[in-house]
């Protein structure tokens, strides 16, 4: 029968921790956003890649993870200190890494990445976006990891060989559906007033965003080193699109930016094959 991932929040839930990790054949440690970590806010555990996991062996997850964390965030000593220092306090049988997807969200947000079309094809999604700002941003992301998977090599580091997951997020719908907390919306949407302001077309949303997700990704693409340990989940394309019009829970996002259970147990599929490829399962 399989195991359910049993996660642990040592930073928001201090007093669940187990006195040690000895009766677990397995431990994972995650580090990341909103797709490994609590909803919005924080009130309680939500839906996420992690806990749509399960394993044939008990396992543990040790979680860092934040919502609404960006890799900048994770890259900053004074945010991922405990993180960090797990890397040199015990071993693991894999480490976990989900971030980049808030960059892109609070760039678009902030007026950053989308232009109006102006002298391009009104048509072309290609016309509504700065390549230059997206190739900024990419790089920012870059470094970013680079420093976090450094990390991973101190020699204080119990786990220099110990395997690193990232993953490629999925494609948003730009739509009206906000996060909610308690049941009433409390943030967003990111992406619809963004292309709104614009003037990107509603038939052309969805591929505009679709073009600047993919070129993001491309740079935690561009990570994946077997050799060196590291692997990248290929996650996007798995689930299916929400309605534009849709203002809620829809197809297999909850929101504008976040799965729902369902959705979470798709992309969780992704990462089983690798884990047990890896040993763990």
């Amino acid at each position: 029968m399989p195991h359910a991932n049993e996660i642990f929040w040592p930073e928001l839930q201090p007093e669940s921790m187990p006195t040690h990790f000895n009766d677990y054949a397995e431990r994972l440690l995650a580090e990341g956003d909103s797709w490994f970590a609590w909803a919005y806010m924080g009130f309680d555990v939500s839906p996420s890649i992690l806990t749509e996991l399960a394993f044939d062996r008990r396992t543990a997850t040790l979680c860092y993870a934040y919502s609404g964390d960006t890799s900048g965030d994770m890259a900053r000593m004074s945010m991922s200190a405990g993180f960090m220092q797990e890397l040199s306090a015990r071993r693991f049988d894999a480490v976990l890494l989900s971030g980049g997807g808030n960059d892109l969200f609070d760039a678009l947000a902030q007026g950053h990445i989308l232009r109006p079309a102006g002298g391009g094809d009104p048509a072309d999604p290609a016309s509504y976006i700065d390549t230059a700002a997206l190739d900024k941003l990419k790089d920012y992301v870059t470094r970013n990891y680079e420093r976090i998977l450094s990390w991973r090599l101190r020699p204080t580091s119990q786990n220099k060989s110990t395997p690193v997951l990232l993953h490629t997020y999925d494609y948003p719908m730009p739509r009206p559906a906000k996060a909610k907390v308690f049941g009433k919306p409390a943030a967003g949407p990111w992406l619809l007033p963004a292309l709104e302001a614009v003037g990107a077309p509603e038939g052309l949303r969805f591929e505009i965003i679709r073009e600047i997700a993919a070129g993001t990704l491309d740079c935690v693409r561009a990570f994946d080193d077997p050799l060196a340990g590291i692997h990248v989940v290929e996650t996007a394309g798995t689930l299916t699109p929400a309605s534009p019009k849709a203002k809620g829970d829809d197809a297999d996002w909850v929101n504008e930016i976040h799965p729902n259970r369902g959705g979470y147990a798709k992309l969780a599929a992704k990462f089983k094959p690798q884990l047990a490829a890896l040993g763990v399962r």
